[in-house]
Protein backbone atom coordinates (compact mmCIF):
# COMPACT_ATOMS: atom_id res chain seq x y z
CA UNK A 1 0.00 0.00 0.00
CA UNK A 2 2.79 2.26 -0.68
CA UNK A 3 1.65 5.59 -2.06
CA UNK A 4 -1.96 4.91 -1.06
CA UNK A 5 -4.30 7.76 -1.67
CA UNK A 6 -6.47 9.57 0.82
CA UNK A 7 -10.21 9.34 0.18
CA UNK A 8 -9.86 12.76 -1.54
CA UNK A 9 -7.59 11.17 -4.13
CA UNK A 10 -4.39 12.99 -3.05
CA UNK A 11 -1.43 10.70 -2.28
CA UNK A 12 -0.68 10.49 1.46
CA UNK A 13 3.03 11.59 1.25
CA UNK A 14 1.89 14.70 -0.55
CA UNK A 15 -0.70 15.40 2.14
CA UNK A 16 2.01 15.16 4.78
CA UNK A 17 4.40 17.36 2.80
CA UNK A 18 1.93 20.23 2.20
CA UNK A 19 1.84 21.47 5.83
CA UNK A 20 5.63 21.18 6.00
CA UNK A 21 5.99 23.21 2.80
CA UNK A 22 3.60 25.85 4.16
CA UNK A 23 5.64 26.22 7.35
CA UNK A 24 8.91 26.41 5.39
CA UNK A 25 7.46 28.93 2.96
CA UNK A 26 6.28 31.14 5.82
CA UNK A 27 9.70 30.91 7.43
CA UNK A 28 11.37 31.86 4.17
CA UNK A 29 9.07 34.85 3.90
CA UNK A 30 10.25 36.00 7.33
CA UNK A 31 13.90 35.47 6.43
CA UNK A 32 13.72 37.27 3.11
CA UNK A 33 11.45 40.10 4.33
CA UNK A 34 13.35 43.38 4.39
CA UNK A 35 14.20 44.33 7.93
CA UNK A 36 13.71 47.73 9.48
CA UNK A 37 16.72 50.03 9.01
CA UNK A 38 19.09 50.08 11.97
CA UNK A 39 18.51 52.94 14.37
CA UNK A 40 20.67 55.99 13.78
CA UNK A 41 22.85 56.74 16.78
CA UNK A 42 24.48 60.14 16.83
CA UNK A 43 27.74 60.21 18.73
CA UNK A 44 28.97 63.55 20.06
CA UNK A 45 32.28 64.71 18.68
CA UNK A 46 34.89 63.54 21.21
CA UNK A 47 37.17 66.45 20.32
CA UNK A 48 36.66 69.26 22.80
CA UNK A 49 36.10 72.62 21.20
CA UNK A 50 37.48 75.76 22.64
CA UNK A 51 34.78 78.07 23.77
CA UNK A 52 35.36 81.75 23.61
CA UNK A 53 34.39 83.70 26.67
CA UNK A 54 31.25 85.80 26.25
CA UNK A 55 32.66 88.62 28.36
CA UNK A 56 36.05 90.16 29.04
CA UNK A 57 37.05 91.74 32.32
CA UNK A 58 39.60 94.55 32.14
CA UNK A 59 41.11 97.02 34.58
CA UNK A 60 40.89 100.66 33.43
CA UNK A 61 43.08 103.06 35.43
CA UNK A 62 44.90 106.35 35.15
CA UNK A 63 43.33 109.51 33.75
CA UNK A 64 39.74 108.20 33.50
CA UNK A 65 36.60 109.45 35.25
CA UNK A 66 35.84 106.21 37.14
CA UNK A 67 38.92 103.95 37.38
CA UNK A 68 38.18 100.31 38.06
CA UNK A 69 37.33 96.90 36.69
CA UNK A 70 34.77 96.77 33.88
CA UNK A 71 32.99 93.84 32.22
CA UNK A 72 32.32 94.06 28.49
CA UNK A 73 31.15 91.71 25.73
CA UNK A 74 33.90 89.69 24.04
CA UNK A 75 35.15 91.48 20.94
CA UNK A 76 35.01 94.92 22.59
CA UNK A 77 37.68 97.54 21.95
CA UNK A 78 39.74 99.73 24.28
CA UNK A 79 37.40 102.63 23.45
CA UNK A 80 34.47 100.61 24.88
CA UNK A 81 36.41 100.07 28.12
CA UNK A 82 37.28 103.78 28.35
CA UNK A 83 33.62 104.72 27.88
CA UNK A 84 32.57 102.16 30.53
CA UNK A 85 35.02 103.87 32.90
CA UNK A 86 33.37 107.25 32.29
CA UNK A 87 35.76 108.40 29.57
CA UNK A 88 39.18 110.04 29.75
CA UNK A 89 39.67 113.08 31.92
CA UNK A 90 40.74 116.48 30.59
CA UNK A 91 44.34 115.89 31.63
CA UNK A 92 44.69 112.54 29.79
CA UNK A 93 47.25 112.04 27.03
CA UNK A 94 44.73 111.38 24.24
CA UNK A 95 47.27 109.77 21.92
CA UNK A 96 48.98 107.43 24.41
CA UNK A 97 46.44 104.60 24.13
CA UNK A 98 45.33 102.77 20.99
CA UNK A 99 41.57 103.06 21.36
CA UNK A 100 40.92 100.62 18.50
CA UNK A 101 42.82 97.69 20.06
CA UNK A 102 40.81 94.56 20.86
CA UNK A 103 40.39 93.78 24.53
CA UNK A 104 41.74 90.57 26.05
CA UNK A 105 40.40 89.18 29.28
CA UNK A 106 42.47 90.27 32.27
CA UNK A 107 44.31 93.15 30.59
CA UNK A 108 45.04 96.52 32.20
CA UNK A 109 44.45 99.76 30.33
CA UNK A 110 46.39 102.66 31.77
CA UNK A 111 45.59 106.14 30.47
CA UNK A 112 48.60 108.36 31.26
CA UNK A 113 48.79 112.09 31.61
CA UNK A 114 51.21 113.88 29.23
CA UNK A 115 54.80 112.96 30.09
CA UNK A 116 53.76 110.24 32.55
CA UNK A 117 55.44 106.83 32.36
CA UNK A 118 53.01 103.92 31.80
CA UNK A 119 53.35 101.24 34.54
CA UNK A 120 54.74 97.85 33.47
CA UNK A 121 52.10 95.36 32.40
CA UNK A 122 49.68 98.01 31.15
CA UNK A 123 48.42 98.27 27.58
CA UNK A 124 51.18 99.58 25.34
CA UNK A 125 54.14 98.67 27.56
CA UNK A 126 56.70 96.05 26.52
CA UNK A 127 55.50 93.77 29.33
CA UNK A 128 51.93 93.94 28.00
CA UNK A 129 52.95 93.02 24.49
CA UNK A 130 54.65 89.81 25.63
CA UNK A 131 52.76 86.57 25.09
CA UNK A 132 51.55 85.10 28.38
CA UNK A 133 52.21 81.37 27.98
CA UNK A 134 49.62 80.60 30.68
CA UNK A 135 46.80 82.42 28.86
CA UNK A 136 47.67 82.71 25.17
CA UNK A 137 45.61 80.94 22.55
CA UNK A 138 47.19 78.33 20.33
CA UNK A 139 47.24 80.80 17.43
CA UNK A 140 49.04 83.43 19.58
CA UNK A 141 51.64 80.82 20.57
CA UNK A 142 51.89 79.62 16.96
CA UNK A 143 52.85 83.17 15.91
CA UNK A 144 56.05 83.00 17.99
CA UNK A 145 59.27 82.32 16.04
CA UNK A 146 59.99 78.59 15.77
CA UNK A 147 56.68 77.59 17.37
CA UNK A 148 54.27 75.88 15.02
CA UNK A 149 50.77 74.46 15.56
CA UNK A 150 51.97 71.18 17.10
CA UNK A 151 54.31 72.88 19.61
CA UNK A 152 51.60 75.43 20.45
CA UNK A 153 49.18 72.55 21.16
CA UNK A 154 51.80 70.87 23.40
CA UNK A 155 52.29 74.10 25.35
CA UNK A 156 48.54 74.41 25.94
CA UNK A 157 48.26 70.76 27.07
CA UNK A 158 51.25 71.18 29.39
CA UNK A 159 49.88 74.32 31.06
CA UNK A 160 46.48 72.67 31.52
CA UNK A 161 48.22 69.93 33.50
CA UNK A 162 50.30 72.46 35.46
CA UNK A 163 50.57 76.23 34.83
CA UNK A 164 54.00 77.63 34.08
CA UNK A 165 55.77 79.38 36.96
CA UNK A 166 58.68 80.58 34.78
CA UNK A 167 59.21 80.91 31.03
CA UNK A 168 62.27 78.63 31.31
CA UNK A 169 59.87 75.73 31.86
CA UNK A 170 59.17 75.78 28.12
CA UNK A 171 62.62 74.26 27.74
CA UNK A 172 62.85 72.23 30.97
CA UNK A 173 59.54 70.50 30.15
CA UNK A 174 60.94 69.62 26.72
CA UNK A 175 58.41 71.69 24.79
CA UNK A 176 60.90 73.77 22.78
CA UNK A 177 64.51 73.33 21.74
CA UNK A 178 67.27 75.52 23.23
CA UNK A 179 67.48 77.47 19.95
CA UNK A 180 63.73 78.18 19.86
CA UNK A 181 63.80 79.16 23.55
CA UNK A 182 66.65 81.61 22.87
CA UNK A 183 64.53 83.15 20.08
CA UNK A 184 61.34 83.55 22.16
CA UNK A 185 62.49 84.05 25.78
CA UNK A 186 62.18 87.85 25.50
CA UNK A 187 58.79 87.59 23.78
CA UNK A 188 56.99 85.49 26.41
CA UNK A 189 55.99 85.91 30.02
CA UNK A 190 54.05 84.25 32.84
CA UNK A 191 51.58 86.45 34.68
Amino acid sequence: MHGAADPSGVPRPLLLALPLLAVLGGGMALVTRPSDPPPVVEMPDPTPTATTPSIVVVDVVGAVARPGVVRLPAGSRVLDALLAAGGMTGDADLFAVNKAALLRDGMRIYVPRPGEQVPAGSLGTPAETKVDINRATESELDALPGVGPSIAAKIVRSREARPFARVEELQTRGLVTPKVFADIKDLVTTR
